[in-house]
């Protein structure tokens, strides 16, 4: 997302730009981004929106105004809406590269900080090319005033800023008409007007310099009744004096031995790496301690480039020295350079002769320091392998600093700050991408382009060798080369050019990996992605789980990991192709079958009993026995299967994919049964049909009957879900047929139950009810009080729409008794519903809302999507019954909320039921 404030508020998406309903909702937004990722209360959101004429109700009116805000954003890109929270007030979630002002402020902090003048200059020229016009333009009102105001100050002074900085640069020249239509425009703005005078001197028109001062002496005395402040009339009498050093651009000072490597002229992005460097340095250096910056990261990601782009940076800090040298760590073919070795070099860098170096280490280090003791010496460490090895060579005067790269995390390196170096985002990929390919090149296929930097993963090298290989055929295009890329396994191979491989690079990584590190990584390239938990590493590697998490957190050291929330890893997309090319390559076929096995054995069971707590009533499935030291997860309350679910999904989508393309067609077909209640109550439709279909088939190459009768019925309850009642019947009558043959009265009874869904779903109740008889039938001849209960509520159902509300309401009264008794809580959601139904349509409305609410917070404690959106419009339907037109409104907005998130089928019959209320949605 991308959110603008510094002209005309906007919103951009994937799909393009949000369009904001009316002057209230952009209010909302502008209030909201001004204190991005606050908690911002009710009362200052309705005075941003209303002002001083709030509407009555104004906590309900903002709710809504907000539930159209997230659908607005929704439309830009899918679930931005859900950016927008609330727990004491509304909070919007910005990261901090997507609101505009964020990056003004840290374009100018960053020119503030930079040690060179070029660098300061492009910082603030980046800041105020930001700026479309006047900040937070079109939110209205007095709250918004006083930040406008404020804003604009921000801006000129970034702008006097800048324009400082141009003048230590020598462009006074240049700058002299900008300069006149500046001050024509802030008449009163004494910083522009000397900056005016300056560059009219010292481009040799003095007597025009002392005409713009004049001219502002003048408009204060007219408009503000006072004289020139002190600066101003101090840099005028320095004019009339014909002071030569006024007219003297200062040059920047280089001295000092100097080893850097040349910095790399294409040098993309990391602005924020680089001021998060740069930052603290004068605190350190005055706090009395060296500073010392390590900077980690995987193979390939840029750490070199940046130590050395930020060495250059910050030469002028450290004029006595800066000082390069590779250590070696993770180097082709040459073991890591002792520091006993490196010290020599370094001394030698600083003019110490040969025979005044010492044998030993101590000695050595002792020198080095002493030598730095009175210098200002920057020292770029290069490519460590460990803390050990550095530690001698760092500098122990207050006046160094020390870079150090590695693709080890240095923890252990004391009073260091380390700076963990990721992938370039996808806007500095593009830009690296098109500096090396061309710039017409990528214009001619922009779309093609973000593909190729996407398939590199976002990683500097393998961008740097793709647009190299680009660059240098031209008869390629950026599609064919993107076509190249996505091959799977090819693509390590085609990010090799000349000396420069990622493969090589990765491979580099894993040989410096113990034995047991090695063969958790490659394992691990088995894993389906896109992430995982310790359990499902300890299962692939046939481990306990501390023993797999010490190898997880020891691959995660050394960047061959990432770890992006507490106990969840996953790789870098290339590096999952190098440890999946690893395993093929290295891995006899028994063991990575029997890996592949645990590991779906891993999900099937712990699965298997999530679903159980989110449904206690479903009928389990016979499981195998798990293979020899596979542990699932401890999971015990229903919202411990909730939470799996929620984390594991994807995960379990490509398991299933997975246990096909292994042959493990039991797995193939099991683990889809386990996921359908999730998939069911959040809504995930195609997830759903995708992995029914899958098992439909795995168990027709099994000749497994339950398995197919199974998939049948879930396909079949999907149609009714949808409203596709042709293929629901269709479906459920081909399980039927299944469940009869193996005799199975709790299949059947379920099936039933979901034909009478499907025909309910078509308002054909009679047909209906008689499926739901049935089903009540026989659970009650199988003893399933669970069963019974939930076809006696679906009876109820049926008989309430039927318009037999008595006799309804008396069935949903036995069928919520028996709920209770069972501690089944869904089951008690639904009959809850019924009740509250038939009751309204008896007239007693305060009951039925009591048994609404009810089943309402019932379903939103099980995370049912689905079903709280239906009540919630029953709850609407009901309310404009009774002639409550606002509580109808309230409540139809919050089902539509929930109905557009998930994708609902009756989303647009609520659409029209507000449209008719006269509510535009």
């Amino acid at each position: 997302m991308e959110f603008r404030i510094l002209g005309p508020v906007e919103a951009w998406g994937p799909e393009g730009r949000a369009r904001l309903a009316g002057a209230r909702q952009l209010a909302l937004l502008s209030a909201l981004l001004l204190h991005a990722n606050q908690v911002v209360p009710v009362e200052q959101l309705v005075d941003a929106v209303w002002a001083e004429d709030p509407p009555p109700n104004a906590g309900a009116a903002l709710q809504t105004l907000v539930f159209r805000l997230r659908r607005t954003l929704n439309t830009v890109e899918p679930s931005a809406g859900q950016r927008l929270t609330f727990t004491s007030g509304y909070r919007l979630r910005v990261e901090p590269d997507e609101l505009d002002l964020a990056a003004f402020r840290g374009h100018v902090q960053q020119g503030r900080a930079a040690t060179r003048l070029d660098a300061a200059a492009k910082e603030f020229q980046s800041a105020l090319r930001l700026w479309r016009g006047t900040a937070l333009d079109g939110a209205q009102g007095g709250y918004f005033a006083a930040t406008v105001t404020r804003l604009t100050e921000e801006r000129l002074t970034a702008l006097e800023e800048r324009v400082a900085v141009d003048l230590a640069l020598g462009r006074h020249a240049e700058l002299v008409p900008e300069l006149r239509d500046l001050v024509d425009l802030h008449r009163t703005r004494e910083r522009l007007h000397g900056h005016l005078m300056l560059a009219l001197y010292r481009a040799g028109r003095a007597a025009e310099a002392l005409q713009a001062f004049r001219e502002i002496g003048a408009t204060l005395a007219d408009e503000l009744g006072i004289d020139p402040g002190p600066d101003l009339q101090e840099l005028h009498q320095r004019i009339l004096c014909g002071d030569a050093e006024l007219a003297t651009v200062p040059a920047e000072r280089q001295d000092g031995r100097n080893d850097l490597p040349g910095d790399i002229a294409d040098f993309t992005g990391r602005e924020a790496e680089l001021a998060r460097l740069v930052a603290a340095l004068p605190d350190r250096a005055a706090a009395g301690a060296v500073v010392i910056e390590a900077i980690d990261g995987m193979a390939g990601v840029g750490k070199t480039t940046l130590a050395v782009h930020a060495a250059y940076q910050l030469a002028d800090r450290y004029p006595d020295a800066q000082l390069f040298i590779d250590l070696h760590g993770h180097t082709t073919d040459q073991e890591a350079t002792e520091p006993r070795a490196a010290l020599d070099t370094l001394l030698r860098a600083l003019g110490v002769p040969a025979e005044k170096i010492p044998r030993t280490l101590d000695e050595r280090a002792a020198l080095w320091r002493a030598e730095l003791a009175s210098r200002r010496a920057l020292v770029v460490l290069d490519n460590a392998a460990s803390a050990a090895q550095v530690r001698p060579l760092l500098p122990g005067a207050a006046g160094c600093l020390a870079l150090v790269t590695s693709r080890r995390r240095l923890a252990d390196l004391e009073t260091a700050r380390t700076l963990s170096l990721d992938v370039l985002s996808a806007t500095e990929a593009l830009d690296l991408f098109t500096r090396i390919a061309g710039r017409d090149r990528v214009a001619e296929e922009p779309e093609a382009s973000d593909d190729v930097v996407e398939l590199c993963g976002h990683l500097p090298l393998a961008i740097r060798i793709a647009a190299a290989r680009l660059r240098t055929r031209p008869a390629w295009t950026v599609a064919h080369l993107a076509e190249r890329l996505r091959e799977g396994q090819r693509r390590l191979t085609e990010l090799s050019t000349g000396d420069r491989s990622v493969a090589a690079a990765f491979t580099l990584s894993y040989q410096h990996l113990s034995l047991d590190q090695q063969r958790m990584f490659r394992l691990l390239g088995l894993h389906p992605g896109p992430n995982f938990g310790t359990g499902a590493a300890a299962a692939l590697a046939n481990a306990d789980r501390a023993d797999a998490e010490r190898l997880l957190e020891d691959l995660v050291d050394v960047h061959l990991l990432q770890q992006p929330a507490l106990d969840r890893y996953r790789f870098h997309d290339l590096l999952a192709h190098h440890a999946e090319r690893t395993v093929q390559d290295t891995e006899p076929e028994a063991e990575r079958r029997a890996a592949t096995t645990r590991l779906l054995d891993y999900y099937l069971h712990t699965s298997h009993a999530a679903a159980l707590l989110l449904d206690p009533a479903r009928p389990p499935l016979e499981l195998a026995a798990l293979a020899n030291g596979v542990t699932p997860e401890p999971l015990t309350e229903q919202q411990d299967g909730r939470d799996w679910f929620q984390i594991e999904r994807p995960v379990l989508l490509g398991a299933v994919r997975l246990a096909v393309d292994a042959g493990l067609d039991v797995h193939g077909w099991q683990l889809p049964w386990t996921m359908v209640t999730f998939l069911w109550r959040q809504g995930h439709w195609h997830d759903w049909e995708t992995t029914q279909l899958t098992a439909l088939a795995a168990a027709g190459r099994l000749g497994d009957l339950l398995g197919q009768a199974q998939a049948q019925r879930s396909l079949g309850t999907l149609g009714a879900v949808l409203g596709d009642t042709d293929e629901a019947t269709s479906r459920l009558r081909q399980a039927l047929e299944l469940y009869a043959e193996l005799g199975d009265q709790i299949g059947q009874a379920q099936t039933h139950r979901m034909l009478g869904q499907a025909f309910g779903g078509q308002n054909r109740y009679e047909e209906a009810r008689h499926h739901t008889e049935l089903a009540t039938g026989l659970y009650r001849e199988a003893g399933n009080r669970a069963g019974q209960a939930s076809a006696l509520g679906d009876t109820s159902w049926c008989n309430a729409n039927l318009g037999n509300y008595r006799e309804a309401i008396e069935q949903a009264t036995e069928a919520l008794a028996l709920h209770r008794e069972l501690g089944n809580r869904h089951g008690e959601a639904a009959t809850l519903s019924n009740l509250g139904y038939s009751k309204g349509k008896l007239g007693d409305v305060g009951a039925a809302l009591s048994d609404y609410s009810a089943a309402v917070q019932l379903h939103r404690e099980a995370g049912d999507r689905y079903n709280e959106a239906l009540i919630v419009d029953d709850i609407g339907d009901m309310q404009f019954a009774a002639g409550d037109l606002n509580g109808a409104r309230d409540a139809w907005e919050q089902a539509l909320a929930i109905m557009d998130e998930i994708n609902h089928r009756d989303a647009e019959s609520v659409r029209v039921k507000l449209r008719d209320l006269g509510v535009g949605r």
